[in-house]
């Protein structure tokens, strides 16, 4: 990271020379940093003369796109308070935030782009009562005329670290999100260590085809890439194809997504016999979700780089450990990130090194908002991550399963992600998710939701009895549904609590 950086205001600044290199690409031309900062500078003029005052929130509906940086550091810049959503939740998501969180303005994408909330948040302004300012982003959009007569040469807000900064929304596979708290110097810290750990700098290229308003996509690429200089190349809304000739066409050192995406590009290079130019890409990260061996080892076969694993939270601030560049995957997540502290709780008293995994550290979140109401956190409690982990000799994470998520079935623990990754190896299978439904004989049974690769056709029986064969008896699914596709959320997990569990189909075997 750039020494003059010390807040967010610096990030770009800080390489905003002359001569200076690319810092966005990917959308329309490159944006060199100068070009960028002058955006910034701009936007941060358009901000005070709407009358914001530091402290106050401005919530983002934008997609991965230049005005999502542009505002975001501005808004730093001006000292206000960003929340970023992403344009692809769903009205009833955003006016549950907007009536509980009630943001100073909102900056949104243009109504009349592919997402329904746009269209819909005046209306949704109106009925709240909101007494918030909305203005539009993009070309000829009124924000960006606001910012072409704005002043460009107001200082920047230099907030105590301490202070709150950013609220990140939880992803809600499981509930209502609920927002996380972030003071400045938390931020600084991951993308500080992010850096370090990647050694990203000025040379690299760093494809992101994850949604900036998503804390991995904003953290580890957004920050992490920006704050050292590199080139963020941005794959706005990354189908297999469009992630697959990002890869040719950019040339990127650094790439991280989630393992579905991962998965979907190895497919794609597979039907097509194409190889990337060897000796460019030096680094892949699966984040997100777990990893399943299989993606690993398709990526790795079809462009030659193995995929290591990272292991994050919103409430973090994205990086709780990280496997590291120039090591072999483990299938673990790599060791803990700084300055963490940690601790495992175990669930087994005869098993120490297994448990939940509990945090302390400067850069965990400052509290939750729940329906707007801020819940603190102390500053010396352990944070409990509710993940199950295992920790070898070398201190090395291997992540369980969510202790929530854990299956009780005749008095055995059961852990979706050991089945999820045993069903995951069958050669046929794309995508699975394994939940625990109420059963009256063994208190919960196992069921699996499977959608196959294209051009396999599976059966209930055969992945029962492909499980059967590599876990115990007690673990294997009984219930089974095979399905196109399963249901995700905007940052691409599967979401769990969607699933219908009246499609299931209990399998013939026995035992």
């Amino acid at each position: 990271m750039h020494a003059d950086i010390t807040g967010l205001c610096d990030v770009v600044a800080a390489h905003a020379v002359p001569g200076d290199g690319i810092a966005l690409s990917g959308i329309g031309a490159s944006v060199t940093y100068a070009q960028l900062d002058a955006r910034i500078q701009a936007a941060l003029g358009a901000l005070a003369d709407l009358g914001l005052r530091p402290g106050e929130r401005l919530l983002l509906l934008l997609p991965t796109s230049v005005e999502f940086v542009t505002v975001y550091f501005a808004a730093h810049r001006a000292g206000l308070v960003v929340m970023p959503l992403n344009p692809l939740l769903g009205p009833d998501e955003v006016r549950h935030i907007l009536e509980s969180m009630r943001p100073a303005a909102i900056i949104a994408a243009p109504a009349d782009g592919p997402y329904p909330v746009l269209s819909a948040l005046d209306g949704l302004v109106t009925d709240l009562r909101l007494s918030c300012l909305v203005l539009r982003s993009g070309p000829d959009q009124p924000f960006d005329r606001a910012m072409a007569r704005a002043r460009t040469d107001l200082p920047p807000v230099r907030r105590d670290g301490g202070e709150e900064a950013l609220i990140l929304f939880t992803s809600g596979t499981s509930g209502r999100p609920k927002g996380a708290s972030h003071r400045e110097a938390a931020l600084i810290t991951n993308a500080r260590h992010a850096n370090a750990v990647f050694s990203i700098t000025s040379d690299d290229v760093l494809l992101c085809p994850l949604p900036l308003s998503h804390v991995f996509g904003q953290m580890v690429m957004m920050l992490g890439g920006l704050s050292a200089g590199a080139e963020l190349s941005l794959v706005p809304r990354p189908g297999p194809a469009a992630l697959f000739d990002a890869m040719v066409q950019r040339r990127p050192s650094i790439i991280a997504a989630v393992p579905a995406s991962l998965a979907a590009v190895a497919e794609q290079a597979r039907q097509t016999e194409h190889r990337l130019e060897p000796g460019r890409l030096r680094f892949v990260l699966a984040g997100g979700a777990p990893l399943p061996a299989a993606t690993g080892t398709a990526f790795q076969t079809a462009f030659g780089v193995p995929v290591h694993q990272g292991y994050g939270m919103t409430e973090v601030a994205c990086c709780i450990a990280l496997e590291r560049p120039g090591t072999m995957p483990t299938g673990g997540v790599g060791p803990l990130c700084t300055p963490l502290s940690h601790r495992i709780v175990p669930l087994d008293p005869a098993d120490p090194d297994q448990g939940e995994l509990q945090l302390a550290g400067p850069n965990l979140l400052r509290g939750y908002y729940i329906d707007g109401t801020f819940q603190p956190r102390g500053d010396d409690e352990w944070f409990a991550t509710g993940d199950i982990v295992r920790r070898d000799a070398e201190g090395t994470l291997f992540l369980c399963d969510r202790k929530k998520e854990m299956i009780i079935r005749n008095g055995y623990n059961v852990y979706p992600s050991e089945v999820e990754a045993a069903l995951a190896s069958h050669p046929g299978v794309l995508h699975v998710a394994v939940i625990g439904v109420a059963d009256e004989q063994v208190g919960q049974e196992v069921a699996a939701y499977v959608s196959p690769r294209e051009g396999h056709v599976l059966s209930a029986d055969e992945l029962a009895a492909w499980c059967r064969a590599r876990i115990a008896l007690y673990k294997y699914p009984r219930l089974i549904a095979i399905l196109p596709a399963l249901p995700t959320n905007t940052t691409g997990k599967i979401m769990k609590r969607a699933l219908d569990t009246a499609i299931l189909r209990r399998v013939s075997l026995s035992g």
